[in-house]
């Protein structure tokens, strides 16, 4: 079982214990924490570490998946997609009643009345909120029937942690779903340029890697090397690496164009390492476009695995990590690339310019050709 004392040896002994004092506070409150998928993503490879370091300072904290159909994700994917700057998106009401709808159907398997808080995570769970009961005095028990229960405090703080780039999103999209957003008690997202207008208490965290996990503990080259062998990429050449969801807004495409430009100048080699998420129906298109790009090019290589230590031995053999974004809630692999002391030449959106120091750690790009 994952445990604080186990991160002595990287913030020092004596931050450990200051945590334990802080969490003394939370003892014995409990935390429900709803996300689309239990894998494929940074946010659940986020709360797969942070949930067990909370339950082992004494705060009982569960995680739940919001369910839905292929077409449910089909929606959230148009406004993940719409949040993130699309401005040719349009939801129509057959795409609205099913993304609400969702919601009142989770609420059948899905009980979250008995936490101290709840943390619903970027859009797909949203409109949960608007299913579950408010605590009123007894006197104005009438009162839901005749103002609308969205309208009631509720008896548990709800918080919305939003991890998608909201600098400049669809605002027909937007105004939609900030609808269900208002409803909360508190927004939390990652940069001040995500400020979402709601008027509510507005806290910016960042998100953070586990540097004890699979994917960032340390691992020696003779293992690093094994692990590209077994998945056949060839260490004949310096390599080029981005690892990343396969996702329109990484660009993987335009990655290997830009690979092609490089390669007029260094022989090397590019590795497309990714994964496609259970909440994210684009990603298997996206890979095949990957793979059409790629075809008959021998200095590339392109793989699509939900595997932790391959990520590993990956970033930490490539001579260049690259992350073009065209669009970044955050980047964690990005902050992955630096733990391991890679330079990194990525996007110069969303959360990474927060990372990256550019010219000093990598560069911070804005096309192919930079």
């Amino acid at each position: 079982m994952k445990s604080l004392d186990d991160y002595a040896g990287i913030i020092g002994g004596r931050e450990v214990e200051r945590l334990r004092d802080e969490a003394e506070a939370l003892e014995e409150k409990s935390v429900a924490h709803v996300s689309s998928t239990f894998y494929g993503g940074g946010v659940s490879e986020m709360l797969s570490s942070l949930i067990a370091l909370l339950n082992d300072v004494g705060v009982k904290t569960e995680w739940r998946i919001h369910r839905g159909s292929p077409d449910f994700f089909a929606v959230t994917k148009k406004i993940h997609n719409a949040l993130q700057g699309d401005n040719s998106i349009t939801l129509n009401e057959k795409e609205r009643k099913l993304y609400e709808g969702t919601a009142a159907e989770n609420t059948r398997f899905t009980s979250l009345e008995g936490y101290d808080c709840v943390v619903v995570h970027d859009p797909q769970p949203a409109p949960l909120i608007g299913h579950y009961p408010r605590k009123l005095p007894w006197m104005f028990k009438p009162l839901p029937v005749v103002v609308g229960l969205k309208y009631v405090q509720k008896k548990q703080p709800w918080i919305w942690r939003c991890h998608v780039d909201l600098s400049a999103p669809n605002m027909r999209v937007w105004r939609y779903v900030r609808k269900f957003v208002r409803n909360y008690d508190a927004v939390i997202t990652s940069s001040e340029k995500y400020r979402t207008g709601v008027r509510k208490p507005h806290f910016i965290v960042r998100p953070a890697i586990d540097p004890l996990s699979a994917k960032n503990a340390p691992m020696s080259a003779s293992h690093a090397e094994r692990m590209l062998r077994k998945f056949g990429i060839p260490l004949d050449k310096p390599i080029i690496a981005q690892v990343s969801r396969f996702d329109p807004w990484k660009d993987p495409v335009g990655v290997i164009d830009a690979f092609r430009l490089v390669r007029r100048k260094a022989d090397c080699r590019l590795v497309l390492l990714g994964n496609t998420a259970t909440d994210d129906p684009e990603g298997d298109v996206v890979f095949r476009k990957v793979l059409r790009a790629a075809e008959g090019d021998a200095d590339i290589d392109a793989i699509s695995t939900q595997n932790e230590e391959l990520v590993n031995a990956v970033q930490s053999t490539a001579d260049v990590i690259i992350q073009k974004s065209l669009r970044e809630g955050f980047g964690l692999v990005v902050t992955e690339a630096l733990w391991k002391a890679k330079p990194v030449v990525a996007g110069n959106v969303g959360g990474i310019p927060l990372q990256v120091i550019d010219g000093k750690d990598g560069f911070l790009v804005n096309s192919v050709e930079e």
